[in-house]
C-alpha cells in the first residue's frame, strides 16, 4: 500500500462541493427574491395610493373668440370637450373647441321677441333656466347627440324647451335661480329690475295621452332692498344675498307660500354678498362676497324630532381674489369654482375646505364659469372670449384631515370621524375617515388577545412544566391541530351559531370569567386538603381528571346563574338594562369576536410558548429545585424569565395574526365603523374593510386608492410593531442568555 495515500486527509468530493455551491446560491437567490418580492409589493401598493395626494393641475386646451360682443350669461361644453356653448341675449351659440369655429345659434322656441336677461345652469342634467325681458323664466335643456362612425365621433348640439314660468307681468328677470328634477317638477326664483322677488312652482300632470299639462303656482316674496344674488335647492330653501352682507333664507313646501326662515348671515363690515350657490346634493351653501371671502353653510337640525333646521357656518375659505362674483358647481362631487372681476378663477372643495389652485385668465372680469359634464375641464368666459382648460383633479375629497381628522359632514351636527364610502344616490357625500377602521382594528385585536393570551401562555406553562410527557405528547398535537381550521369556518360558526346562542345567554357567558376561576381554585384548594395517604395512592396526574369535570360543572353553573342574575339584578332583560345605561347590544359584537378570533390565535401562541419553555436548559430547573424552590416557584421565577424572549415573540406573532385577521371579523361582527370601546358593540377593521369594499371600488377611483392606502398603513403598522418586538426580544435574549 502507498503510505502517502494512507496519510492523506479525507477530502470532499467534487460532486459534494458542487452541490454545496448550488445550495448556497439557491438559498441566496431565494432570500433576495423574497425580499425583492416584499419590497415590490410595498412599492406597488404605495404607488397605487400616492395619486391621492397629488396636487390639482390645469392645462390650457383652447381659447375661442366669440363672434358677437354681447354679454355671456352662462357657458359650458359637451361631455367630450368638442363643442362649447355660450348663452347670450338671443339664444345659445355653439363653437367647435379645437378651431373656435361657430357652428350655429339655437333660439328657444318660446322666447319670441323677448331677450334673455339672466341664466342659471345650477340644475342637473343640462337644464338651464333663462330669465327673459318680459318677466318669464324659460326652462330649456342643452343636449348633444353623439354618433360614432368607424373613424370619427360626431357631436351635434340640440336645444329643447322644457317648461315656462311667469314671474312678472312686464319687468325683466334680472336674476334667476332655476331647478328641475329631471322629470316633472321645476322651480323658478327670480328678481326684477325693481327689486321685486317672486317664486314659482311648476309640475307636469300625468296624462294618458301626450306629455301632460304643465301648471305653475306663483308667489310674491316680501320686498328686500339691495338683493345681489339668489339661489334655491328646488326642494326646501330659497336664499338671497344682499348689498349689506346679509344672507336670508325662506323655506318652500311645494305649492304653499314660502315662509321666511332666518337671516343666518349678518352684515360683515358692510361687504356685499355677490354670489350664492348650493353645491351638488343641495345641502352645502356657498356664499362669496366683495372681499373675496368664500363661506360654506350647512343646515343643521336642532335637538328634538320637531326642531327646525338652521344654517350653520362650516368653513371660511380665502380664495386669493379681490371679489367673488360667479360660482360654478360640479355635477359629480362637492367641487366648485369661483370667478371674480379681477380675472382669476379659484377651485375649491366643499367637504375638505381646501383651495386647489388659482387660475388667472386676464385682467377683465369673469362673466361666466362652468365645469364640463365629466368635471375634467373648466370653461371661463371673459371679454368676448371663452377659455377651455383641462382639469386634472381626480381625488378632490381626500386630504390628511378627511382621512385622519374630524370633519363636518352634511347632515351632521358636529365634526366627526366617519367611514361611509357609498350611499343611496349619486349626491352622496363620501366619508373616508380611516380613524374608525384603525380604532376597530385595535379594538378587535385587544379583545382577542385578552381572551387568547392568558389562556395560551398558562396552558403552555402547565403543559411544559407540570404535565407528564406521555400526556403532553397528545395535548400539544391536539392544540396545534386547532390552527389548521380555516378562519372562514371559524367566522361562519361564530356569526351563525355562536352569536345567536351568546345573545340568549350573554349574562351566563360573562359569569364564566369569575365563576370558573373561583370554582377551579376552590377545587384545587380542596384537592390539596385531601389526606396524604389518599393522594399517594392516586395515580400521577389524577388532578387532571378531577379538574376537567369540575371546570365543566363550573361552566354549567355560570349559565345556570345567568337567568337568575338577569332576573334579580337587571329586571329580567339584560339588553333593556344595558340600553338604559346608554349602551346598545348588537348580536355580532366584540364578545363573539373575542371568542372566535381568540380560538384562532391560541394555537399559535401556545405552540411557540411551549417550545420556548421546553428549550430552557434542564440544569436551571434542577438547580432551583435543589435549592428548595417548589415546581411552581421554579416555573415562575426561573423558567419563565429565561423563556421570556420566546414568549414575547409568541405574543407578537399572535398579535400580528389578530391584526391581519379578515374573515372572522368580517363574519362575526356587524362591520359597523364606530368609535366605541363597548364589548357589546361591533366594529370594522382595516383588513375586513378592504375585503368588503374592494369588489365595489371603481378601478383607480378614490375609494380604490384609499383602500390601497389602508393596506399600506396596515403593513406599516405591522412592520413597525414587529421591528420594535424584535428589538425587545433581542434585548431580553441578551439579558437572560447569561444565566
Amino acid at each position: 500500500m502507498n503510505p502517502k495515500r494512507e496519510r492523506a486527509p479525507i477530502g470532499v468530493t467534487p460532486w459534494a462541493r458542487l452541490l454545496d455551491q448550488v445550495g448556497r446560491w439557491a438559498i441566496t437567490v431565494g432570500g433576495i427574491g423574497v425580499i425583492a418580492a416584499v419590497l415590490g409589493i410595498f412599492v406597488f401598493v404605495a404607488g397605487e395610493a400616492w395619486p391621492l395626494f397629488k396636487d390639482a393641475s390645469i392645462e390650457s386646451l383652447a381659447e375661442i373668440r366669440l363672434s358677437s360682443a354681447e354679454n355671456v350669461l352662462a357657458t359650458g361644453t359637451d361631455p367630450y370637450l368638442e363643442v362649447a356653448f355660450v348663452i347670450g341675449e338671443r339664444g345659445v351659440a355653439f363653437y367647435r373647441v379645437f378651431d373656435g369655429v361657430r357652428i350655429e345659434t339655437l333660439i328657444p322656441g318660446k322666447l319670441g321677441d323677448a331677450f334673455i336677461t339672466s341664466a342659471d345652469r345650477s340644475a342637473a342634467e343640462g337644464h338651464v333656466g333663462l330669465g327673459t325681458s318680459d318677466g318669464r323664466v324659460l326652462g330649456v335643456r342643452v343636449d348633444f347627440d353623439v354618433t360614432f362612425s368607424e373613424d370619427a365621433r360626431s357631436v351635434v348640439p340640440r336645444l329643447r324647451d322644457v317648461d315656462e314660468h311667469r314671474l312678472f307681468q312686464t319687468a325683466p328677470v334680472t336674476k334667476v335661480a332655476y331647478r328641475n328634477d329631471g322629470s316633472s317638477v321645476s322651480v323658478a326664483f327670480g328678481l326684477n329690475d325693481r327689486g321685486e322677488a317672486a317664486y314659482s312652482y311648476g309640475a307636469r300632470r300625468k296624462s294618458l295621452v301626450g306629455a301632460g299639462r304643465f301648471r305653475t303656482t306663483r308667489f310674491d316674496l316680501a320686498d328686500i332692498d339691495g338683493v345681489t344674488s339668489l339661489t334655491t335647492d328646488g326642494r326646501r330653501y330659497l336664499v338671497i344675498g344682499t348689498e349689506d352682507g346679509r344672507a336670508i333664507a325662506w323655506t318652500i313646501n311645494r305649492r304653499e307660500q314660502p315662509t321666511r326662515m332666518e337671516t343666518f348671515r349678518r352684515s360683515v363690515d358692510g361687504v356685499s354678498i355677490r354670489a350664492t350657490q348650493f353645491l351638488f346634493g343641495d345641502e352645502t351653501l356657498v356664499v362669496g362676497d366683495d372681499e373675496g371671502r368664500i363661506e360654506t353653510w350647512i343646515p343643521v337640525r336642532g335637538a328634538g324630532t320637531s326642531a327646525q333646521a338652521s344654517f350653520k357656518p362650516v368653513r371660511f375659505l380665502e380664495g386669493g381674489m379681490r371679489d367673488a362674483r360667479h360660482i360654478a358647481v360640479s355635477g359629480r362631487d362637492k367641487q366648485f369654482a369661483v370667478g371674480g372681476n379681477s380675472g382669476s378663477v379659484t377651485l375649491h372643495h366643499g367637504t375638505t375646505g381646501q383651495t386647489f389652485l388659482a387660475h388667472r385668465i386676464g385682467d377683465a372680469p369673469v362673466e361666466a364659469v362652468a365645469y364640463s359634464p365629466k368635471v375634467d375641464a373648466l370653461v371661463t368666459a371673459s371679454s368676448g372670449r371663452i377659455w377651455v382648460t383641462r382639469l386634472n383633479n381626480p381625488h378632490p375629497e381626500v386630504t390628511l384631515q378627511t382621512l385622519f381628522g374630524e370633519v363636518m359632514y352634511e347632515g351632521y351636527a358636529r365634526p366627526e370621524h366617519v367611514w361611509q364610502s357609498s350611499g343611496g344616490s349619486d349626491e352622496f357625500e363620501p366619508k373616508l375617515g380611516l380613524v374608525p377602521l384603525m380604532f376597530g382594528t385595535a379594538k378587535g385585536t385587544l379583545y382577542a388577545m385578552l381572551f387568547a393570551l392568558p389562556l395560551a401562555v398558562l396552558a403552555a406553562i402547565y403543559t411544559s412544566e407540570f404535565l407528564r410527557p406521555e400526556i403532553r405528547n397528545y395535548v400539544k398535537p391536539a392544540v396545534e391541530l386547532m390552527a389548521s381550521l380555516p378562519s372562514v369556518i371559524l367566522g361562519f360558526l361564530a356569526g351563525l351559531w355562536l352569536a345567536p346562542r351568546l345573545e340568549s345567554g350573554v349574562v351566563g357567558a360573562m359569569l364564566l370569567f369569575p365563576v370558573v376561576p373561583l370554582v377551579v381554585v376552590a377545587a384545587a384548594w380542596g384537592w390539596r386538603r385531601l389526606p396524604r395517604a389518599l393522594l399517594i395512592r392516586l395515580p400521577d396526574q389524577a388532578e387532571i381528571f378531577y379538574l376537567i369535570p369540575i371546570t365543566l360543572l363550573a361552566g354549567g353553573l355560570a349559565f345556570l346563574l345567568g337567568p337568575v342574575v338577569e332576573q334579580t339584578v337587571m329586571g329580567g332583560s339584560f339588553r333593556d338594562w344595558l340600553l338604559e345605561g346608554g349602551t346598545r347590544y348588537d348580536q355580532r359584537n366584540c364578545l363573539v369576536v373575542g371568542f372566535a378570533m381568540g380560538f384562532a390565535v391560541v394555537p399559535i401562541i401556545y405552540t411557540i410558548c411551549e417550545d420556548a419553555l421546553s428549550s430552557v436548559p434542564g440544569h436551571l430547573r434542577a438547580g432551583s429545585l435543589a435549592l428548595g424552590a417548589t415546581p411552581w416557584q421554579t416555573a415562575i421565577r426561573v423558567v419563565l424569565p429565561t423563556a421570556s424572549p420566546g414568549l414575547f415573540s409568541a405574543t407578537m406573532i399572535g398579535f400580528g395574526r389578530a391584526v391581519g385577521e379578515t374573515m372572522i371579523v368580517l363574519m362575526a361582527t356587524g362591520n359597523t365603523p364606530i368609535l366605541d370601546w363597548s364589548v357589546f358593540n361591533g366594529m370594522r377593521t382595516m383588513s375586513a374593510n378592504i375585503a368588503v369594499e374592494i369588489p365595489e371600488a371603481p378601478h383607480e377611483g378614490t375609494l380604490y386608492r384609499v383602500l390601497f392606502l389602508t393596506g399600506l398603513l396596515l403593513s406599516a403598522v405591522t412592520f413597525v410593531l414587529n421591528t420594535l418586538a424584535e428589538v425587545v426580544r433581542q434585548r431580553l435574549r441578551d439579558r437572560y442568555s447569561r444565566i
